[in-house]
């Protein structure tokens, strides 16, 4: 996942809001990679050639309860990402009609089951502290303007003075307006791997009780601040892409502790589908997804700016089959932008992935990243990836995955975006031997090709 900024400091901050935390997973690319050219018909199309693809066959539309799952994330404002084909800052700002709104107006579309509020970004030290960061919110939003939402709590649940509590109550009466159309509204801990949050010795139990009485129907602290007001969320999800020593234990711990304050919200955890280890296994997450005493009700694998187990490469649903046994639903992101090192599915692609494993019964759904960058008027994408959900065919599909392959099968140049550099083969110069670029707004790029 990814945090984004405002406006004005997009450009320069952007950086650390795609780029770090997938970096490892793209110069990591030598092992347990299948093949990505199959045949002719398996190249990945220019960016927005299928985009709009419409929707063909007519079955009988699940209802909300029978269908699988879209959850989307909202608060980052992906939208407003400078991520272009050419490499950071080039990809022009929408225009304000096309930002990020406000959480109603996602609900409002009918298409999303869960929303991830994004996020509560930092965390830990043992004091207590913790803070909610969102990103730029478009005209609509109480200010009147574009917005940048940060909400944070010092030692002593002490609330910080340059919270904007106005913006927050808003989103809280958003929260209940979404929940009375049935979507639920879970709010994502963690976020990208730089964002300032730890897991300290004592921090499990201590954010267990604290956001038990701060976002859940917590009835041990009366005078815990909340930050959406009345409004109590649905559950609490782990988005956590980096670790440390104790980390684990502590996570265990709190998701525990958590469950036993409130049984009856809503607990997940978000693995990236591996982080370049011998074995397909996040594992920041993955020992806490496997520990026996943790219950979840789901798990996201996130499936975009990981290259080595994103399709066409080496998807490995069935892989992580046999480490979480409960409902599992894919991580995509909603834009090329939003995945330059790969992942990105059009239609065709989804429509490939789906065939291997809409049938089976752990598939639960789809996470997009995110609601603004993916929805009218910017893209229809969202409601594309619902018709696909609801069993309608997006796409022609694409052939089954290669064979594996090894290191000596990969290129590599620099550029803004995996999937551009991929469809222009040449056109951009080699990496250095450190696997840097000349040009700093480019990433050195790992990729089969058939020049």
């Amino acid at each position: 996942m990814s945090k984004a900024e405002p406006p004005s400091t997009s450009a320069s901050r952007n950086k650390r809001h795609i780029i770090i935390g997938v970096s490892i997973a793209v110069l990591a690319i030598g092992s347990g990679l299948t093949a990505y050219f199959v045949t002719k018909n398996n190249t990945i199309t220019s960016p927005g050639s299928e985009a709009t693809a419409t929707p063909t066959g007519n079955p009988t539309t699940p209802s909300p309860s029978q269908r699988k799952k879209l959850f989307g994330y909202w608060g980052q404002a992906a939208v407003s990402n400078g991520v272009g084909p050419l490499g950071m800052g080039t990809r022009p700002a929408p225009p304000a009609s096309q930002e990020q709104k406000m959480l109603r107006v996602y609900c409002d579309t009918g298409l999303y089951d869960s929303i991830n509020l994004a996020f509560l970004y930092s965390f830990g030290g043992g004091d207590g502290s913790w803070g909610i960061d969102f990103g730029y919110v478009g005209p609509g939003n109480p200010q009147g303007n574009g917005f940048f939402g940060r909400y944070s709590v010092g030692a002593g649940g002490v609330v910080s003075a340059d919270t904007n509590q106005t913006l927050f109550a808003e989103i809280g009466r958003d929260i209940t307006y979404c929940q009375g159309k049935g979507v639920k509204v879970v709010m994502a801990i963690g976020g990208d791997q730089s964002s300032p949050y730890k897991w300290s010795t004592g921090d499990g139990k201590r954010y267990a009780n604290l956001w038990y009485n701060s976002f859940l129907n917590g009835t041990t602290d009366a005078t815990a601040p909340r930050p959406f007001g009345k409004a109590v969320l649905d559950g609490l999800q782990l988005d956590i892409e980096t670790t440390g020593q104790g980390w684990i234990q502590e996570m265990v711990d709190f998701m525990v502790t958590i469950k036993k304050l409130s049984p009856g919200s809503i607990y997940s955890i978000v693995p990236e589908c591996q982080s370049g280890q011998v074995k397909d296994q996040d594992l920041n997450t993955g020992p806490v997804i496997q520990d026996p005493s943790v219950h979840l009700d789901y798990i996201i694998i996130q499936y975009y700016n990981n290259p080595t187990c994103s399709y066409p490469f080496g998807f490995n649903y069935a892989t992580w089959k046999t480490y979480f046994k409960g409902p599992i639903a894919l991580g995509l992101a909603s834009d090329e932008s939003s995945a330059i090192t790969g992942g990105f599915l059009n239609p065709g692609q989804l429509q490939a992935v789906l065939d291997m494993v809409s049938s089976d019964s752990q598939f639960y759904g789809i996470s997009l990243y995110d609601v603004s960058s993916g929805s009218a008027p910017f893209s229809n994408y969202s409601s594309t990836v619902r018709s696909a959900l609801d069993g309608k065919r997006v796409g022609s599909g694409y052939p089954a995955q290669g064979a594996r392959t090894s290191q000596s099968d990969w290129r590599s140049a620099c550029g803004g975006q995996w999937n551009y550099v991929n469809q222009t083969c040449g056109v951009y110069p080699p990496c250095n031997p450190d696997n840097s670029c000349s040009d700093t707004n480019q990433l050195c790029f790992h990729f089969l090709s058939k020049c």
